[in-house]
């Protein structure tokens, strides 16, 4: 039970070590409210551009039944709240853009079905007032989008075989929408939320600082090496995997009570909301502090000079804070750079609170807590190994 007693020792000393308490507890507060403040106007909702429902006349001169489907599924059943679509000729389709009782037109040319069954290319006319670039655009995607899977679904029925395609072609008389996926709905979930600025640093300065915390108990455990405290240590009862357990836990415990000093303080300060599921925050910031605790392990078992780790370890610290979101954020980035970063701890778990903070459930926030906590293991596995590979060949 050596362990506890080394655990409660870190803990003590780091309580009366007042400038770092200040750092790392204090300063994650005010960092929040400062950023918050600053970036308020571009990440608040009531800021966030929105693209109201807007009116598309549509001239349908196609005698075939795609031109039919394009029309009245895709567009006027299809989109109902973005899109109000309505058939009409082609003087008042002109007529209605000049008074500008329309944003947008189509005009589906006659032959626009038996060009896309031949695989010949069909030109959608699409016109527009001058301020309405972005809604053109939509009108135009759906219409790109309709076309292509339309011919994709021909050339299928193609390879299909003859007998099939002869089949299949009397059918277009029963076409509907549901035949062509013209496009890819990815709906966002109806309890889903915005995050704030507010929200968005509350998580990245606390897990930026969750790293500094542990880069601080490490910091003080290589110390201790290089005063033979170490050395000592190991002359009492202590062996190698307790004394490993204990500075673990002692960084578990520290870094436990900051996380938790953050959650409450950046709640009643600035009122930030971090989900819905209380017990999705809990577990993954416990398993963001156990992976980190292992990596912090490790390091100290690796690493023999304090000073090459002071600079080094506050180095990686802002490179990974720095790409893993917490200082600049992770909308810049493309998202594949996301992606990748999600091998970082740091990163995985912002990008979870994040999920959290927008209305996900605790269900969905198993997996990146389970990695969290296999890096963890898998690191004390390692920290165990070393140190004692290294006692065995110091003895040999």
């Amino acid at each position: 039970m050596g362990f506890w007693w080394l655990a409660l020792k870190d803990t003590i000393l780091m309580a009366r070590d007042r400038k770092a308490l200040l750092t790392l507890v204090l300063m994650p507060i005010l960092l929040i409210g400062i950023l918050g403040s600053a970036f308020g106007n571009m990440m608040d909702e009531e800021d966030a551009p929105s693209i109201k429902k807007f009116k598309v006349g549509i001239v349908n001169q196609d005698q075939g039944q795609l031109g039919s489907v394009l029309s009245q599924e895709a567009f006027m059943t299809g989109l109902p709240k973005l899109i109000s679509a309505e058939e009409m000729t082609e003087e008042e389709l002109e007529d209605y853009l000049q008074q500008q009782v329309l944003s947008v037109g189509i005009i589906i040319p006659e032959d626009f079905s038996d060009h896309i069954i031949s695989g010949k290319e069909s030109k959608v006319q699409i016109v527009s007032i001058p301020s309405a670039s972005i809604q053109s655009s939509i009108v135009e995607n759906v219409v790109l989008q309709f076309t292509q899977s339309a011919a994709v679904n021909v050339i299928a029925m193609e390879v299909a075989g003859p007998a099939n395609m002869g089949k299949a072609l009397p059918a277009r008389s029963q076409l509907s929408v549901s035949d062509y996926d013209f496009a890819e709905e990815v709906a966002v979930e109806q309890d889903q939320k915005p995050v704030g600025s507010f929200q968005y640093y509350a998580a990245g300065m606390g897990v930026m600082f969750l790293l500094m915390t542990v880069i601080t108990g490490v910091s003080a455990m290589i110390d201790e090496k290089e005063q033979d405290v170490y050395s000592r240590l190991l002359v009492t009862k202590l062996s190698n995997k307790q004394y490993l357990i204990g500075k673990f836990i002692g960084l578990l415990f520290m870094s436990s009570i900051q996380f938790l000093i953050i959650v409450l303080g950046t709640h009643y300060l600035y009122h930030v909301r971090w989900g819905e599921s209380m017990t999705g925050v809990i577990i993954v910031g416990f398993a963001f502090v156990f992976s980190v605790s292992g990596l912090g392990v490790l390091l100290g078992a690796l690493v023999k000079k304090e000073k090459t780790f002071n600079a080094a370890g506050m180095l990686a610290t802002q490179i990974m804070a720095a790409v893993g979101g917490s200082m600049v954020p992770l909308y810049i980035f493309p998202d594949w750079v996301n992606t990748v970063v999600k091998v970082l701890p740091n990163a995985l778990a912002l990008q979870t609170f994040l999920e959290l903070m927008s209305g996900a459930g605790v269900g969905k926030v198993w997996l990146e807590a389970g990695i969290l906590i296999v890096i963890g293991l898998a690191s004390l596995f390692i920290a165990f190994v070393t140190l004692s590979a290294r006692r065995r060949a110091f003895h040999a």
